[in-house]
């Protein structure tokens, strides 16, 4: 069977929409190898998916909805032929026929297809009709050129295709919450770099790749993400040596900000995005974030702001994060957390703090970066 696809935010696009159709018919030629996506009314229609990708569609950003489909010519004898083949479960003792024509010059109404179809189905499958609390629903779409026919959709992630609203870079840690956050982004049509800064003096392969793992499963949802990894080794020494331990944390996360501006200038990324969530941790109150905030004049994304760490975790194991997320792994941040952390930073103290610093070096700081698909 082929797959129907359908999306419902990018009809809101007006005049635009022929351009978002056509980025989310691009990722997904570009996501799936091999795979074309053909426009019909209300979505496309997917050739040569294989059926042990089917479920990654429900992750896509941009699909609302997905099933799989038949289609054949527009007359109700090509239909019944479809129908009398379609596999329906031995369970089932009721069925409804859902029709909507997106023609509607077509010969008969959609109640008409309804009941003809209907008497076809009872006949020749032996079930019986109930509107309202049926085992199986039968779509029949009657397009312009052809009728679409497919039973029960699994819900997608929705929101809107990736490139369609710019270019992001999401600070990676190794925790559950940022890689989630890039994900956010992404289903708000962001295209997401990754920075990681890795607690060595030098990138190391044996370090980066839990990172590198977590850049894989993120590039199952945009065509390609650039990943890359700063070592923070000597910022960290710098930090420890000059900062008292309740601030550290606050003063790394500055430094991390500064340099994550630089390199999404470089790379035409017009925003940072962060994994923080509101009171999660003492680095995340208020005052807190917008003493970490103000490093930086870019603009500045927290998209889990609002959500509790269940709600985290839940769309991580969704995503396939979770698992990668949670294995062991000491990154920058772990090592600035102090026994009684400052919670209520004001920032003329963190600044007063920060000029002890040497940031000459701010200017010349490279990472290694990965260029990461499936």
């Amino acid at each position: 069977m082929n797959v129907i696809v359908h999306f419902d935010e990018i009809f809101l696009k007006g005049n635009n929409q022929g351009t978002f159709t056509k980025k989310l018919a691009d990722n997904i030629r570009r996501l799936f190898k091999g795979v074309t996506a053909r426009r019909v009314e209300g979505g496309f229609v997917l050739e040569g998916l294989k059926e042990n990708e089917w479920d990654r569609l429900a992750n896509i950003p941009g699909i609302a909805k997905y099933a799989a489909a038949k289609e054949c010519k527009r007359d109700l004898d090509s239909i019944k032929k479809i129908l009398s083949g379609w596999p329906i479960d031995p369970t089932a003792k009721t069925f409804r026929i859902s029709a909507s024509r997106a023609d509607k010059s077509y010969k008969l109404t959609s109640e008409e297809i309804n009941r003809e179809l209907g008497r076809f189905i009872g006949e020749t499958r032996g079930l019986k009709v109930n509107l309202h609390d049926f085992d199986l629903n039968l779509h029949v779409d009657i397009g312009r050129t052809k009728a679409i026919i497919y039973e029960k959709m699994s819900e997608g992630a929705g929101g809107l295709p990736v490139g369609t609203a710019g270019r992001v870079l999401c600070l990676l840690s190794g925790g559950i919450d940022s890689p989630v956050a890039a994900y956010k982004m992404m289903l708000r049509g962001a295209e997401v770099e990754l920075i990681h800064f890795q607690n060595q003096t030098q990138v190391t392969e044996e370090v980066s790749e839990k990172i590198i793992d977590l850049a894989k499963v993120l590039a199952r949802y945009q065509p390609r993400i650039k990943l890359t990894i700063v070592p923070f080794g000597d910022w960290q020494k710098q930090i420890i040596m000059k900062i008292p331990a309740d601030y550290r944390m606050l003063a790394s996360r500055r430094l991390m900000f500064k340099i994550s501006a630089k390199t999404a200038v470089g790379d035409g990324c017009q925003a940072l995005v962060v994994g923080d969530s509101l009171g999660q941790v003492a680095s995340q109150t208020l005052e807190n974030m917008s003493v970490v905030y103000e490093a930086v004049t870019m603009l500045k994304f927290a998209p889990l702001i609002g959500a509790n760490k269940s709600e985290i975790v839940k769309l991580a194991r969704r995503i396939g994060t979770l698992d990668i997320s949670s294995r062991p792994y000491e990154d920058c941040c772990s090592l600035f957390v102090a026994k009684h952390p400052k919670t209520k930073a004001k920032i003329g103290e963190v600044l007063k703090l920060e000029k002890t610093l040497d940031l000459s070096a701010l200017d010349n700081v490279r990472g290694i970066s990965y260029y990461i698909s499936i």
